[in-house]
């Protein structure tokens, strides 16, 4: 017999099929855009800070510069990092990391990198990470200015008690603190087309309420060209 959950996953891409058959088809030089109708580009947009908030953990990547050898030079490069949204929780990404690890390696050569976050299953809850709500945030990494260093360290100790160990007043001289500038972001609402998927405009999710602050919606598609 057939479980609950693939009859529901199968359901969910028989809705998306349908639908994106059935609305008329415009063309232009635009990569068509899901939406999840009733959910509002704007309320995606809030969804989006509220992961980025709520998660505080995701895969940092940067893009290998060949220092370890021509034969993985361009290659994505992506490990698990701390991060917790910044201070001022305005969407930006605050992370300590160690100058001795391969990302921290790529960045002399190009400051360009991403953060993928996804939603985390709750203790004792059975997450389905094909269903869940992902984003990945693209944009340069910066240093935080000295003057900053002890409201960040306050903010990050108080996401990652467990960083306390490695803090750069600690001893740890090779970790640093750092933002990473959001310049672009990819969402994906969840599996099956039934919630938004596409790029959110920077602006708009820096601008975004959280969705606690938003109406409840419900998902149906739409698939906009």
């Amino acid at each position: 017999m057939p479980s609950i959950r693939s009859i529901a996953l199968a359901v969910s891409v028989a809705l998306f099929s349908a639908s994106a058959l059935a609305l008329p088809t415009t063309h232009n030089c635009h990569e068509p855009k899901v939406h999840a109708m009733g959910e509002t580009y704007e309320q995606a947009a809030s969804l989006c800070r509220d992961l980025v908030k709520d998660t505080n953990v995701g895969t940092f990547m940067t893009v290998m510069n060949g220092a370890r050898g021509p034969q993985l030079e361009g290659y994505p490069f992506g490990s698990m990092d701390y991060y917790v949204d910044d201070c001022q929780n305005s969407g930006t990404p605050l992370m300590l990391l160690s100058h001795l690890q391969i990302n921290m390696h790529n960045i002399k050569s190009s400051n360009k990198a991403s953060l993928a976050i996804r939603r985390l299953p709750k203790e004792g809850e059975r997450g389905n990470p094909m269903m869940d709500r992902r984003v990945t945030l693209m944009g340069h990494l910066v240093p935080v200015e000295k003057s900053r260093h002890a409201e960040v360290q306050a903010c990050f100790v108080a996401g990652h008690p467990d960083a306390k160990w490695w803090l750069p007043d600690s001893g740890f001289h090779d970790f640093a603190w750092y933002t990473l500038e959001v310049e672009s972001l990819y969402h994906v609402g969840g599996f099956g087309g039934i919630h938004h998927i596409g790029w959110i405009d920077v602006d708009t999710y820096k601008n975004a309420a959280t969705s606690s602050s938003a109406p409840a919606v419900e998902s149906r598609l739409r698939v906009q060209y």
